[in-house]
């Protein structure tokens, strides 16, 4: 769950609506060649699920011990192992290449945790199941490196609308900022032009939570809403 504070009140957005934004915006791709790779379908895939594992996760959120819903980034190594042993495994037999983006970004998303006593085995599990997933499509590394480097883009871009990044930040080949009104500015535009997207939310009230069934009841309770999301060029005025 991607959790912010707007309005006097916490915003929730799922990690797998986070996750379609992202398929939505490599669908409307039109930079790096994507529009004539043999792969589109397969990286859009990757796009749309490589946050799957969130599903069950999601569907019940936890708060923490301060009565706060947990956010992604707080979710305990326990969970998140198990999030991602999950979400590494969902595509393999039907759809292997997207099975294989999704394994890649597992594995930079944690790299930085290889030395964990708590990560260096399923790392490792990872690492070998993405070895033998390349071996078996015969998957070139600079291929994969390629098409990996269009769903990191989009799923940061997709992060930083979600999750209301105001400010600049780096993406693959370009970068970003993030405006108080909900545009997200990219350079180079990567699309055709200047796209709004809406995104599925929840509000629920900023207040302590006694406990998971007390979030969930009042999520359960929380009508859905839309977050309007506008891409758009540097310099693009709005609509």
């Amino acid at each position: 769950m991607i959790v912010t504070v707007e309005d006097g009140a916490y915003r929730l957005v799922t990690q797998p609506d986070h996750a379609h934004l992202a398929g939505e915006i490599l669908s409307l791709w039109r930079a790096d060649g994507l529009a004539g790779n043999p792969r589109r379908d397969e990286v859009i895939l990757a796009g749309r699920e490589h946050d799957n594992g969130w599903r069950e996760a999601d569907a019940a959120p936890r708060c923490d011990a301060a009565g706060r819903p947990v956010d992604f980034i707080a979710m305990p190594a326990e969970q998140r192992i198990e999030i991602w042993e999950r979400g590494t495994r969902r595509f393999l037999e039907r759809r292997p290449y997207a099975a294989l983006l999704i394994l890649r970004h597992a594995r930079e998303l944690h790299r930085d945790r290889r030395r964990d006593p708590e990560w260096r085995e399923v790392l490792g599990r990872l690492a070998t199941r993405e070895r033998r997933l390349r071996q078996e499509l015969r998957v070139a590394g600079r291929t994969l490196a390629a098409d990996y480097r269009l769903l990191n883009a989009a799923d940061t871009i997709s992060l930083a609308a979600c999750a209301g990044w105001t400010g600049d930040f780096a993406i693959p080949g370009g970068r970003g900022r993030g405006d108080t009104d909900g545009t997200v500015r990219l350079a180079p535009l990567p699309l055709a032009g200047a796209t709004t997207f809406r995104v599925p939310c929840r509000r629920i009230p900023l207040r302590v939570y006694r406990g998971d069934a007390d979030l969930g009841g009042e999520l359960a309770a929380a009508r859905w809403e839309e977050l309007r999301v506008r891409l758009a060029g540097e310099e693009d005025p709005e609509e």
